[in-house]
């Protein structure tokens, strides 16, 4: 800690009057005349980041003239400093807040940095660090140009973030959608989905007056903003026209299995949509249906919460077999019992399936001539209903733990499916198929609409 004593030409630009070593590091308290400007006194103390000033003003006299207060900050030399310290395993916070605080000072910086650091630590911080800073969201526009795609992304995630608050911004995310790198064409796309249906028009714009490339991207972001009804008539129906085509010449894929799906030995899909009381069925290749069902089940509860209870896709004929994929009902025990038990009275036989691609999870339910003939489920094992199936005799249940010489295989719902009807995870190519898939609509559906998402046909 110094003291000084010395005249300043002008206190209002006090640290730029400091020696170049000491700016943004001091904090200095001056006895100012108000009258003269003259430093009556001075008090300078050496501080981490820089500091406020308050200069008081205390003539002689019995008249107090207002007080006056000045920032004395150097950002030249405070800014490379933070930047140096973005490394600090024990800092890194307090220096992100300090660099968010400097705003327009640190952008700058944090863009080279950013676009230059090979350290992972430095770049993680550093990009916290940008995407909080204190300016207009508009600064962040021109970064969505820069030559390194870690701006861009970074920029564009913050528009993201501001969801439509960044709409005025909306445009400038378009060219991104075509971007040589792959992860800004990601973020541009989550940028814009996340600022919603106010971006509808120019991607509806950019449809009809883009490049090849950027109409076939802005046709997925319309899908991904708001889903089946962002399109507009002439987009859904060349989405009709390719669907046909594709079906002329389909063949079977092995389907991801995450959730649950009924198998019912029907041919009549009429039936099904009654049963279900589904409604407003469109043809849908196989690969679309499964694209739907998975799209669904994985997309956010809390920005669409209606996602998982919507539509539902119901399969061709494959053999005699009749798949229902989706949640038109609740999946618990006695919701699942009690629909196969009904739906078996209708059909003779109703099987429901659930696979899960994140845990364990597997389940199966078999429903003869209105009766639950077996219930099981791996996470709730104790509620199980029946006898085990032939098909599970000589294999492990999933919920037990094998001993050390237990050499038995798992019994999964795939493995039960692939017994007793249709085994979707894994079709041969020979398999028998007639007719096309269906997508239609639930209760649920009938109200709140498609969910979103762009869909691969």
């Amino acid at each position: 800690m110094h003291a000084l004593r010395a005249p300043l030409a002008d206190p209002g630009h006090v640290g730029d009057q400091l020696p170049q070593p000491l700016r943004g590091h001091v904090q200095l308290q001056l006895d100012v005349d108000s009258g003269t400007g003259d430093v009556v006194r001075s008090h300078v103390s050496l501080l981490p980041f820089g500091g406020t000033v308050a200069t008081r003003s205390e003539p002689s006299g019995r008249t107090r003239r207002p007080r006056r207060k000045f920032v004395v900050r150097s950002c030249a030399v405070e800014i490379p400093t933070l930047i140096e310290r973005l490394a600090d395993p024990d800092d890194w916070h307090v220096v992100t807040a300090r660099l968010q605080k400097l705003g327009d000072a640190a952008f700058d910086p944090l863009v080279e940095t950013l676009a230059s650091t090979e350290d992972r630590e430095v770049a993680g911080n550093a990009a916290h660090a940008f995407r909080g800073l204190e300016v207009p969201l508009g600064r962040y526009v021109p970064a969505l140009t820069h030559p390194h795609p870690t701006v861009r992304d970074h920029a564009a995630y913050v528009l993201q973030a501001a969801g439509a608050e960044a709409l005025p911004h909306a445009h400038a995310l378009l060219p991104l959608l075509c971007d040589e790198d792959g992860d800004v064409r990601r973020r541009a796309g989550f940028a814009l989905e996340a600022i919603g249906a106010g971006v509808v028009p120019l991607l509806r714009e950019l449809r009809r007056t883009g490049t090849v490339h950027e109409r076939r991207a802005a046709l997925v972001a319309l899908a991904d903003v708001g889903g089946p009804e962002a399109l507009d008539d002439a987009d859904r129906a060349l989405v009709e026209r390719l669907i046909r085509v594709k079906l002329l010449d389909e063949d079977p894929e092995e389907m991801h299995l995450c959730g649950g799906w009924y198998a019912l030995p029907t041919t009549d899909q009429a039936a099904v949509l009654k049963a279900f009381d589904l409604s407003d069925a469109v043809p849908v290749t196989m690969r679309l249906g499964a694209a739907a069902w998975n799209n669904d089940q994985h997309a956010s509860t809390r920005d669409s919460p209606h996602a998982g209870c919507s539509r539902v896709y119901v399969s061709p004929d494959f053999e005699g077999w009749t798949l229902v994929f989706g949640r038109p009902l609740d999946h618990d025990g006695k919701q699942v019992g009690t629909r196969c038990a009904e739906l078996s009275r209708a059909f003779g036989a109703a099987h429901w399936y659930g696979m899960s691609c994140g845990d364990g999870w597997t389940a199966w339910c078999v429903a003869e001539r209105g009766e639950v003939r077996r219930y099981y489920d791996a996470f709730a094992s104790e509620d199980q209903v029946g006898e085990p199936l032939p098909v599970e005799e000589g294999l492990m249940p999933p919920h037990e733990y094998p001993e050390d010489d237990d050499d038995r295989d798992d019994c999964w719902a795939t493995t039960v499916a692939a017994e007793m009807s249709v085994d979707i995870a894994s079709l041969a190519w020979d398999v028998g198929i007639s007719g096309h898939g269906l997508l239609a609509l639930t209760g649920c559906g009938r109200e709140h609409g498609h969910p979103r998402g762009a869909l691969e046909i």
